[in-house]
């Protein structure tokens, strides 16, 4: 029963992820789009070098907002996730995060193919997602570094950052940070998660799990 609650609260998550996803990139995208090319028309319009200057502020202004809008709509949506799979993505993720918040993002692979479900890569990057927003937004760090291993009966998921960490014997009395959202997620893929931290001594997310154990929706 208590498996069946979990996947359902789950494949919610997932439902509204994907349509925040189609939102961000049906609707949001083209009002954005809209915006670009009205600035284009006032630009034809602009004497004033000084109005030149600034119009074509504002469009880069909204060329970066829309490149940005892309990259999250992608990461809310399951099936890009799935399609190009965990190690890809979360590059792509990392990638993004050096650009555009100059942080230290390294990734590091060790042992041969992750051979997971597709599925199982979907869970496992959401929580690698919600470590490194951790990272990011509470911790501020100023390195991230994300780390897989994967061997024929085992695979394992680090998360390390140099942030201001925390004690983990209060971790379920923090709010808004998603540790419950990693747990529950770690359940689901049959995983192990640990959370290794301290004040001022950074934080490592860890997950382990047997890639030929069946997950919690048997």
């Amino acid at each position: 029963h208590q498996s069946k609650i979990l996947t359902t609260k789950i494949e919610e998550q997932e439902n509204i992820l994907d349509q925040i996803s189609k939102e961000l990139h049906d609707n949001v995208k083209s009002v954005l789009g809209f915006a670009q090319m009205k600035m284009y028309d006032i630009a034809e319009l602009a004497t004033d070098p000084r109005q030149t200057i600034l119009i074509d502020n504002t469009q880069k202004i909204i060329d970066g907002v829309i490149e940005e809008l892309h990259k999250l709509s992608h990461s809310f949506n399951s099936n890009f996730v799935k399609h190009i799979g965990l190690v890809e993505t979360i590059t792509k993720e990392m990638e993004n995060i050096r650009s555009s918040k100059n942080i230290a993002c390294d990734v590091v692979v060790n042992g041969g193919p992750i051979s997971l479900s597709a599925e199982k890569e979907l869970h496992i990057y959401r929580i690698a997602q919600e470590a490194i927003q951790n990272a990011i937004k509470h911790a501020k760090a100023t390195r991230i570094i994300f780390t897989v291993e994967s061997r024929p009966n085992s695979f394992m998921m680090k998360i390390t950052d140099n942030g201001t960490g925390f004690d983990k014997n209060e971790i379920y009395e923090m709010k808004g940070l998603g540790f419950l959202n990693m747990f529950q997620r770690a359940r689901y893929v049959h995983g192990l998660l640990e959370v290794q931290s301290a004040p001022l001594q950074g934080s490592s997310i860890v997950l382990t799990l047997n890639p030929n154990e069946d997950g919690a929706s048997d």
